[in-house]
């Protein structure tokens, strides 16, 4: 079993090698061969697999998605799970805001390096990637850097109100993400509770990957352009 989730630019183990391996035995060049790393090399083979499905822009860029990968999998003999393995039931979110957690860049840097390494996401996403995204511009953006922010105004601001006195869709946390989306990118082995740092950052980490393959391609992290919401 493949896990889509594991199988992102920048992370690395058994998931990647066995993806590299089916591209190369699909006849996609891989220079260094099977490095067990999603890098440069495997983002290419696998851009030229998509390629070969008929796919074209956007959709042929190197950063699988279930269908693309689904389809090597059949090729290869190899099942793949779409679904993110910490992923929990919305009904699960728990609202309890923090307390005694210090407001500031430094604070959210050291919580965005912890989840740097829980998701496996690479430490460049904290520094700035090659045009200069990163998490830290993406959180003081959307939260100022106040883990206990809440948007109550946002188009996502429906749903029941819940125990922090917010509807249950309003956006949350240092990275302000909504309940729907914490649960479905939700980190195992961190908390339910949507305010908690590693928890909140960690689930954008996942969205990010889901949705965009890497944080280079989130308009909201990226210091150079206007914010735009992600």
């Amino acid at each position: 079993m493949v896990f889509l989730s594991h199988v992102r630019f920048g992370r690395s183990g058994d998931d990647v090698k066995t993806v590299q391996r089916a591209l190369m035995a699909a006849g996609f060049n891989l220079p260094a061969g099977v490095t067990g790393v999603y890098d440069g090399q495997t983002r290419s083979a696998y851009a030229a697999w998509q390629r070969s499905l008929g796919l074209t822009g956007p959709a042929a860029d190197g950063f699988p998605g279930c269908s693309s990968l689904t389809k090597l999998g059949h090729k290869s003999g190899f099942a793949v799970d779409c679904r993110h393995p910490g992923a929990i039931p919305a009904s699960s979110v728990r609202f309890t805001k923090n307390s005694g957690i210090l407001h500031g860049k430094d604070t959210a840097r050291g919580f965005a390096e912890r989840v740097c390494t829980l998701t496996g996401a690479p430490s460049g996403w904290v520094t700035g990637v090659s045009n200069g995204a990163n998490l830290l511009t993406l959180m003081f953006r959307e939260s100022s850097f106040n883990p206990n922010a809440v948007n109550l105004s946002d188009d996502n601001a429906t749903g029941a109100v819940q125990s922090d006195g917010a509807h249950f869709n309003c956006s949350r946390g240092y990275a302000q993400v909504t309940a729907e989306t914490f649960a479905e990118d939700h980190e195992k082995g961190t908390s339910n509770l949507i305010y908690d740092p590693l928890a909140n950052i960690a689930a954008a980490v996942n969205y990010i990957w889901r949705r965009y393959g890497d944080i280079s391609r989130v308009q909201q992290a990226n210091p150079n352009l206007p914010p735009h919401p992600y």
